[in-house]
């Protein structure tokens, strides 16, 4: 089903701008599979990307496992999140790694539609779609906004409903909501800081600025990447504060 449902919503792909070198390594790319990646990286370096999980996982935040049944990991029995569910397309390392720094920061947008497709199989695979009312992309600072010129999590969802339309035949039942939730303070980088930094940096950073429209929603927050969770848990920390039923999110990539 999922198989299929891919293959479905990657038709046209080919009929976009993509580059003729591989990403990672710069060889040329022969013979483009149906995989979607495949038409920015060669054969070998799609090697180093881990798929959709398949391992066991922690079913609170998603956190993988080597072995053994799926069970809550030691954070979420600690310091529970205020995501009822957090899962991901990807592992954050090797070629996934490197392709979301080629995607946020050199704008490598060819890489979206590919990162949109994967995203797309892991909510179906690991969701109940038809539950959510809402899909809200983690929303950047205006002054970070400007200097990248865009938004990496809205590019990674933008085309769900069209997918959904494609893959089931019917009109989806969310929708996108860019102004939801909106970034009100500017924070500094979170790369180097741990869990208790994060979540301090982060402290009354989002705001919704009509709570009505996010009442008694089940919503569905989208990111690039997911190490500690800060930022997923205090956006639905402010939705839950501002009365949303639920708060869940799907993210490309989590460590």
């Amino acid at each position: 089903m999922i198989k299929k449902l891919v293959k479905k919503t990657g038709t046209g792909i080919g009929k976009l701008v993509f580059p003729d070198k591989c990403l990672a390594c710069g060889k040329y790319i022969k013979n483009p599979t149906d995989t979607p990646l495949s038409v920015c990286f060669c054969h070998t370096c799609l090697g180093q990307a881990l798929p959709v999980f398949d391992h066991p996982f922690c079913p609170a935040c998603g956190r993988c496992f080597e072995s053994g049944p799926d069970h809550l990991c030691g954070a979420c029995l600690e310091t529970p999140m205020a995501l009822q569910r957090v899962r991901a397309a990807f592992m954050y390392k090797d070629l996934i790694q490197k392709a979301l720094g080629l995607f946020k920061y050199q704008s490598k947008l060819s890489l979206a539609r590919p990162f949109e497709r994967y995203l797309f199989q892991a909510f179906a695979t690991h969701f109940d779609m038809d539950r959510f009312h809402l899909i809200l992309p983690i929303p950047l600072h205006g002054s970070k906004a400007k200097k990248r010129g865009f938004n990496q999590s809205y590019f990674l969802v933008r085309h769900f409903p069209r997918l959904y339309r494609d893959a089931y035949d019917r009109p989806a039942p969310w929708r996108i909501d860019i102004g939801g939730l909106t970034r009100v303070r500017a924070t500094v980088s979170q790369t180097g800081l741990d869990h208790q930094a994060r979540k301090k940096n982060l402290t009354q950073a989002f705001a919704c600025p009509n709570p009505a429209r996010i009442k008694d929603k089940n919503i569905l927050l989208v990111d690039d990447v997911f190490t500690t969770g800060a930022t997923c848990d205090a956006a639905a920390r402010t939705l839950l504060k501002a009365g949303a039923a639920g708060v869940s999110a799907l993210v490309l990539a989590r460590a």
